[in-house]
């Protein structure tokens, strides 16, 4: 924890005080204690209201998702890729909605950086959205389609 703080600390050069208090606590809220060294923080991409949590190590991915599994909140994993055409055109728009839906987990994962991942969610076709609550999938969105990505946050956010 002492090295997490440490983290959040050298981001306040680029943010404010209030910024921080409320990454930190996002942080806590969806990692719990499983933070432990500063190796367990993903990077964060803060919207307008809301965190895309940048998963960028097998050790990030299963720290969050272990912590989602006692968890009541949906999980949005987005799986993209740097060369996808489709991922970046949707990037604008899931950060918009990700500001719209705060009380929901957003997960950025590239497929290439952890394949076995994307391979585990059958992340075949990209940008690929898949919904998760207490370590189960209960559904997904496949395709730049955001609409249909709205509509099944609004589904099951609850």
């Amino acid at each position: 924890l002492h090295l997490f703080v440490l983290y959040i600390l050298a981001l306040k050069q680029i943010s404010e005080k209030k910024i921080l208090y409320r990454i930190y606590l996002n942080i806590r809220k969806i990692m719990g204690s499983n933070v432990s060294s500063v190796h367990d923080v993903p990077s964060l991409m803060e919207t307008k209201n809301g965190l895309i949590v940048g998963i960028e190590s097998r050790r990030q991915w299963r720290s969050l998702f272990d912590s989602m599994k006692v968890s009541n909140k949906l999980l949005v994993i987005d799986f993209t890729a740097a060369w996808c055409g489709p991922c970046k055109a949707m990037e604008p728009r899931v950060k918009e909605i990700t500001s719209r839906y705060p009380e929901a987990v957003f997960a950025r994962v590239d497929v290439d950086r952890l394949m076995d991942v994307a391979g585990t969610y059958r992340a075949n076709t990209l940008p690929a959205f898949v919904f998760v609550k207490r370590g189960e999938e209960i559904d997904r969105v496949v395709g730049a389609k955001p609409d249909e990505l709205v509509y099944k946050i609004e589904k099951h956010r609850v």
